[in-house]
């Protein structure tokens, strides 16, 4: 599926000034809404609202969402210091350079960001883009294709938790998601090495000594097969236990006490499907991050657009860290996942729904060696957007 281009203006206030200072005062004809994305820095926000400065965090903040409220649908404040604050109907928050790079105008940075709309790209996704691409440290080389200009994206809540314990073993293979723990111990005995126990919608008090005995059972199994088990959501208990690790999705980052699962020694897998993600789980320096939904999937509604394997390849090339395909995983796809230079490859159905487990796994095993020996897909320039962007 392809993502129509996103051809609303980009403003910047060289550009723009008079259109700005008449929404401001609300003397325009067509009040409201209007530029797609504003990209000003921190005085020239200053200025336009009438103040002294922008010298706080609250401060930016606030002025963003002014601006955002009265001027335009998506507003970034570029700062002086490598970082700049996003305020859009994707995400918002505070997205800090490599050290080293120098600021840049609004003006550049604003035509980076008008370049990343028209390739469809929503505007959170276009101001990151636009951050690595005025940032690039190594001029005539394709800003896109190097981690060194990713912005790390900090949570609505900041923290400075990063850097959680490496994999033991970072080559994940065949990465069976179950429900039971009684089906970890089915995988691990059949030969699965990376095994994520997933039990949703057990959120309740009443719940919890369940869920408790089965990562128990769960972690005792993957501990004698020498698997490494990651438990979904529910890390307070990982922790308990002395699990190996958690995997958290987006959602689950805002609420996870992520200092604790630190401390405790634990691996942590992210979730992620657009650059706005990777660049969140990227600035808590993950044990691993997944990026999804490769093919279309009947075991979440999701919004995402399917990513393909281009995508991943593209995940797989940019990011040195483990990356874990995830979505619709069958033996073809897993062997093209592994083509793409996926460490690990989730899969459900294909396992738990397979007439016969067991050899279903060794397919999939075989199909991740073959993906390995193949020719690997070659990574694009940049990624396709995920996200349809909004009217």
């Amino acid at each position: 599926m392809t993502s129509p281009v996103n051809t609303a203006p980009v403003w910047a206030l060289s550009t723009h000034a008079k259109e700005l200072n008449q929404l401001l005062q609300g003397q325009s004809a067509q009040p409201g809404p209007r530029a797609a994305l504003l990209c000003i820095d921190h005085k020239e926000a200053a200025a336009l609202l009438g103040l002294d400065s922008l010298d706080t965090r609250d401060a930016v903040e606030q002025a963003a969402s002014t601006l955002r409220t009265r001027v335009c649908k998506a507003v970034v404040i570029i700062g002086s210091k490598n970082e700049n604050y996003a305020d859009t109907p994707q995400a918002i928050g505070r997205l800090s350079l490599p050290a080293g790079h120098l600021a840049v105008d609004s003006s550049a940075f604003a035509a980076s960001a008008a370049d990343a709309l028209a390739k469809g790209f929503v505007a959170i996704d276009a101001i990151i883009l636009a951050s690595m691409a005025t940032a690039n440290a190594q001029p005539g080389t394709a800003f896109s294709r190097h981690s060194g200009n990713l912005p790390y994206f900090s949570l609505p809540q900041p923290t400075p938790v990063s850097g959680f314990a490496p994999l033991s073993d970072p080559d994940l293979g065949v990465y069976a998601v179950v429900d039971s723990a009684a089906w970890v111990e089915r995988v691990v005995i059949a030969g699965v090495r990376t095994v994520q126990l997933r039990i949703k919608d057990a959120q309740q008090p009443e719940q919890r000594e369940f869920v408790r005995q089965q990562v128990r059972r769960a972690i005792a199994a993957a501990t004698t097969a020498g698997a490494q088990l990651f438990i979904n959501d529910h890390w307070q208990l990982a922790i308990e236990e002395g699990a190996y690790g958690v995997h958290l999705g987006q959602e689950d980052l805002h609420i996870a006490d992520l200092d604790a699962i630190q401390k405790a020694g634990l691996r942590l897998g992210i979730s992620t499907h657009a650059y706005w993600e990777v660049c969140r789980a990227w600035a808590l320096q993950p044990s691993y991050i997944a990026c999804g939904p490769i093919h279309p999937t009947q075991a979440k509604v999701m919004p995402w657009i399917p990513q393909g394997n281009d995508n991943l390849a593209y995940w797989c090339a940019l990011l040195p860290t483990p990356v874990v395909g995830i979505a619709g995983m069958d033996v073809p796809r897993t062997e093209q996942a592994a083509r793409a230079g996926a460490a690990g490859v989730a899969v459900i159905s294909a396992i738990t729904a397979a007439p016969s487990p067991e050899a279903a796994i060794v397919q999939l095993q075989e199909a991740m060696q073959r993906g390995r020996k193949s020719l690997p897909i070659t990574a694009p320039l940049f990624p396709k957007p995920t996200l349809l962007p909004t009217p």
